[in-house]
């Protein structure tokens, strides 16, 4: 219970992470309901720090009397350094299972880390050790500090290589489904940054880019998130003949998250069990484009209704899903055939990303001459593809009977 004598002060010590010439963006949001139209009140921004910004994660682990199985008085000097050096292998892994967690997307930091925000890419780490009984490494952790030149140099001093990374247990408790993709025409995903500082040089609106540089056209975690949920309700209305909205999203709520509106205000909500990666457009440009408002009964232009945006062309994208393992109500089988019943109409054309897909943007198929879909790394056949997409089948109608049953 807090307060009693046996609670003890954590021996591990996490310091506030330096992030170094962050870029700060604004990014808009919105919510849109089974119409593809914005939900009332729905809109939304968020700011965040863009990609590529440095960051020092600093952590202090302290070793105690009760991390080890003798005591002092049982054991020899040349048994205690022995055990002393067992104890920081054993901390050692935790290290390894930390950077690893990072390194592979298992561990991220801050909010919508499910829609691909808080990943993080370890370029190198470092350790040093201070032992105590010794006066001398007692008088440098003394005067030892984070900042000096030096201070991850000389005895006790470790530089862990991503590749010794591999040596950690406990890593692969993710799934991973990708999906090699490939824009068809153009892609419109909408940012409105520069909208309230319109110049002649500046377009009304354009694809998101990476800084807003417009060098790499991003597709944000969100987007795809909500194209592949509004598209699987719609998926599941016409296999159930369930003509709710409503019900079909619900059936979908361990996978997307608890879908909710203002009549909904008190239900217990839940987190995504999908994790949707931010994904970078591998090549392709964009093209400025100028488009006007025709009056439907004249057939002469609009005025004032000229605007111009900047959507993109080309390009191919590597597009991640994950969930973790066993950490669903459904089998891996059944979370993998309900994405793949998105996946299969989004190679195919069916289902667009994006805006404006009413005129064509937003299409995408596969990368010709090349494997398009990989689970956890490995090539994911077609008998494996059939089997989850009959998993799928099954667990949507045995999900419509136990509602009926209850």
């Amino acid at each position: 219970m807090p307060g009693s004598r046996d609670d003890r002060q954590s021996r591990i010590f996490v310091y506030d992470a330096r992030i170094g010439q962050a870029e700060v963006g604004i990014r808009d949001g919105v919510k849109l309901n089974e119409d593809k139209t914005a939900s009332h009140m729905g809109k939304y921004e968020l700011q965040f720090v863009e990609r590529n910004a440095p960051i020092k994660i600093r952590i202090e682990m302290i070793e105690r009397e009760d991390c080890f199985e003798k005591a002092k008085s049982e054991i020899t000097g040349r048994e205690r350094a022995e055990e002393i050096e067992q104890v920081w292998d054993r901390e050692r892994q935790w290290i390894y299972l930390w950077l690893k967690g990072f390194e592979s997307g298992e561990l991220r930091l801050g909010a919508r880390s499910r829609r691909g925000f808080g990943k993080i890419a370890i370029d190198h780490a470092r350790t040093k050790a201070f032992d105590m009984r010794k006066s001398d490494s007692y008088k440098e952790w003394l005067d030892w500090d984070w900042e000096q030149a030096d201070a991850f140099e000389g005895a006790g001093s470790e530089t862990i290589r991503i590749e010794d990374l591999e040596q950690a247990g406990g890593a692969g408790r993710e799934h991973c489904l990708e999906v090699l993709l490939r824009i068809s025409g153009t892609l419109l995903v909408r940012t409105y940054a520069v909208a309230f500082t319109r110049t002649e040089d500046i377009p009304d609106y354009g694809q998101m880019t990476v800084g807003g540089h417009g060098k790499q056209a991003v597709i944000p975690g969100s987007s795809w998130a909500g194209a592949f949920r509004s598209h699987l309700a719609k998926t599941v209305q016409e296999l159930l003949r369930q003509p709710d909205w409503k019900e079909a999203q619900k059936i979908l709520n361990p996978l997307f998250g608890t879908w909710s509106d203002t009549e909904m205000r008190n239900q217990e909500l839940h987190a995504s069990g999908l994790i949707f990666e931010e994904t970078v457009i591998d090549g392709g440009h964009g093209l400025p484009a100028a488009r006007i408002a025709v009056d439907r009964f004249t057939g002469g232009t609009v005025q004032g209704a000229l605007y111009e945006e900047i959507p993109w062309t080309g390009g191919e994208i590597i597009l991640p899903i994950r969930w973790r393992k066993n950490g669903l109500n459904l089998t891996d089988d059944e979370i993998c055939g309900l994405l793949l019943w998105a996946v299969k109409d989004l190679q195919a054309g069916i289902l667009a990303v994006g805006g404006e897909t009413s005129v064509g943007r937003g299409i995408f198929e596969p990368v010709h001459g090349k494997d398009n879909l990989f689970l956890d790394g490995a090539v994911l056949t077609e008998e494996d593809q059939k089997r989850c997409m009959q998993a799928a089948v099954l667990w949507v109608k045995g999900n419509r009977k136990k509602e009926n049953t209850r």
